[in-house]
């Protein structure tokens, strides 16, 4: 176990920058340290995750690493789109961060190059999802990154991106990180992946950051995170998703929190995580269109939940029966492993185990 996250659980000490801090204390002048407002902010960068033996045993939200004569940097587990890990850095740690365990790295010049050809030769790939870390944390490298993809993949139209930049230090956006989109408009289509997880976080220099990357020419879609604490409240999830929906969001996931080393006390049931969805999806107090799908993030990739997909439960253990089916995998990604936690069932696909939470 490597990373961020493990230093924090081991010191028990936050590593914020000073905007999430004087978030914090602002959310205490306005609303006081006993508001959803402050515990929005302080459950996700100041609630240290715990050193006590936990139910989540996952250091990573799933296997899809490319193994052998792959590139380094990249994960597969679906047809049309790779992920790129570009960097490790962030401006704020996540106390729940599926990727804060990870062993910290950036790309390099001939790393992105063979990354390039790779993408190239695959005829099933049509986008890429670049992440870390928050790419958005290095125009830079950002930049080399993207004009490598440009020069290198035709193929590749469509780029999306995690970031938490935004909502994390706005300040850090400045003319260069713009023209990073404005380089590239007439070649990708830039999609930005924003995990917003209670809706003080909008604050009015978040929201201006926002509106000027989609003045670039980016659509923002939204991949939330339940956390007990933060948003396990229908009235924080209205507001939330409806604040999003002002700002143009595309709804995409809400994800049931992934079972992490020491995350117990952050994640839900997921019982409980339905509840919420069905209250979103029928009370009449949100748009169509910012409705999310409420999904878990399995060793084997995402499962939106729907009726069947949850076959039965032993203590914490929920199996999940899904779509995804082994030969597929192995076509995409010929160095893949079926996890421990997975079995092909009688009808060709693959049923997985999953950790569940508690309220």
């Amino acid at each position: 176990m490597a990373g961020l996250l493990d230093a924090i659980t081991k010191t028990q000490k936050p590593r914020v920058h000073k905007y999430t801090r004087e978030l914090l204390e602002r959310a205490e002048r306005e609303h006081g340290e006993d508001s959803g407002a402050y515990r929005g902010i302080y459950n996700q960068y100041f609630r240290m995750p715990s050193t006590m033996p936990s139910i989540g045993q996952s250091t990573r939200h799933f296997d899809a690493l490319m193994h052998d004569d792959f590139p380094d940097g990249l994960e597969r587990l679906y047809r049309r789109v790779v992920v790129i890990d570009m960097l490790s850095a962030c401006a704020s740690e996540c106390v729940f961060c599926v990727r804060g365990l990870y062993n910290p790295h950036t790309l390099g010049k001939d790393q992105m190059t063979a990354i390039g050809e790779y993408l190239r030769k695959d005829a099933y790939l049509r986008e890429i999802l670049i992440t870390g870390g928050d790419p958005l944390i290095s125009p830079r490298k950002l930049y080399q990154l993207l004009t490598t993809v440009a020069e290198y993949a035709p193929n590749i139209t469509t780029v999306r991106m995690g970031s938490r930049l935004p909502v994390q230090n706005p300040t850090a956006f400045t003319a260069d990180t713009y023209a990073v989109f404005e380089k590239f408009a007439d070649r990708f289509h830039f999609d930005i992946s924003l995990q917003i997880n209670h809706w003080y976080e909008l604050q009015p220099e978040a929201v201006e950051v926002l509106e000027k990357l989609q003045g670039c020419g980016a659509r923002l879609y939204s991949q939330n995170v339940l956390l007990k604490g933060v948003n396990d409240d229908i009235e924080t999830l209205i507001e939330l998703y409806d604040r999003q929906r002002t700002l143009r969001f595309i709804p995409h996931y809400l994800f049931h929190a992934v079972p992490m080393v020491g995350t117990d006390e952050f994640r839900t049931s997921v019982h409980r995580g339905l509840e919420l969805a069905r209250e979103l999806s029928t009370s009449g107090f949100l748009s169509g269109l910012a409705k999310p799908k409420y999904t878990v993030m399995t060793d084997i990739g995402k499962v939106t939940l729907y009726d069947g997909t949850i076959l039965g439960k032993n203590g914490h253990e929920l199996t999940l029966r899904t779509s995804y089916r082994l030969e597929d995998r192995l076509r995409w990604n010929p160095g893949y492993q079926l996890p421990a936690s997975a079995t092909p069932n009688g009808h060709g696909t693959l049923d997985v185990v999953y950790i569940d939470g508690e309220d």
